[in-house]
């Protein structure tokens, strides 16, 4: 079984047995590479297939009528897109990968038979889909509540957090291919704002721009500055209750 992002994501689950691992892996067996810069889904398609990344870096956002837009997060190895999309008509939203990317494709049909297959991942793949609605629920708080400077500390600690949950650890783990122009976009500012913002971080030593990126020198002092409480991404056990829906 090949160690995914997507597995070390869910080793935290524990009711999942080894035929729904293979269920899993079953899903995960088309793999297809995209380049920087790539649409993975255009806003307005109906959205037809899962992906699930496995390497590199997405953004999910909307288009304003002005032609910006909000980045309204950022996929990471490990991470589901399109997962309920198929219910609907049409997607709402975009996404684009910032980096090249791999990322393995499968068709919702696919999916549905897999779940009908094995209920304990139906219920896996349902908490991490609950995991990014903790982060969108987070994201509107920083937007809405937090100033400028504690909102980018707030995010790269989250990205640095979610970086180490998929197994990606040191320099990998605080080196982000974002430009500032996607950082305002991500966090509701005008560039000129977040230039003037990000300013400080850099003068006090917390971070530095290299290589067209984003690199973390001092997480500790990045969570300070943000209030950082990382408990909505910490891996919880699922409860008790629910585990005990299934049979052995």
């Amino acid at each position: 079984m090949d160690d995914k992002a997507i597995h070390r994501l869910l080793r935290k689950f524990s009711c999942l047995q080894n035929g729904d691992r293979r269920t899993l892996d079953a899903l995960l067996t088309s793999s297809r590479a995209m380049p920087v810069r790539a649409t993975l889904l255009r806003e307005g398609d109906r959205v037809e297939n899962i992906h699930v990344i496995e390497t590199g870096w997405a953004m999910r956002y909307k288009t304003l009528p002005d032609g910006g837009r909000q980045i309204l997060n950022f996929l990471l190895p490990g991470d589901i897109f399109g997962l309920f999309g198929s219910l609907f008509e049409h997607s709402e939203f975009g996404v684009e990968t910032l980096t090249a990317l791999q990322t393995s494709t499968f068709p919702f049909a696919q999916m549905l038979e897999a779940f009908h297959e094995s209920p304990r991942l139906a219920l896996a793949l349902t908490w991490l889909a609950g995991q990014d609605e903790r982060q969108l629920d987070e994201q509107i708080t920083r937007i809405g509540r937090r100033s400028a400077g504690e909102r980018m500390a707030h995010l790269f600690m989250e990205l640095h957090h979610r970086l180490s949950d998929a197994g990606i650890g040191g320099d990998a783990a605080r080196h982000f291919p974002l430009t500032q122009s996607v950082l305002a976009d991500s966090l509701g500012m005008s560039h000129v704002h977040a230039n003037r913002s990000f300013r400080p971080l850099v003068r006090n030593g917390l971070v530095a721009l290299h290589n067209n990126g984003i690199v973390l020198l001092d997480p500790a002092a990045l969570a300070e500055l943000a209030e950082f409480d990382a408990s909505y991404l910490e891996e919880v056990e699922v409860p008790v209750k629910a585990q005990r829906a299934f049979p052995d």
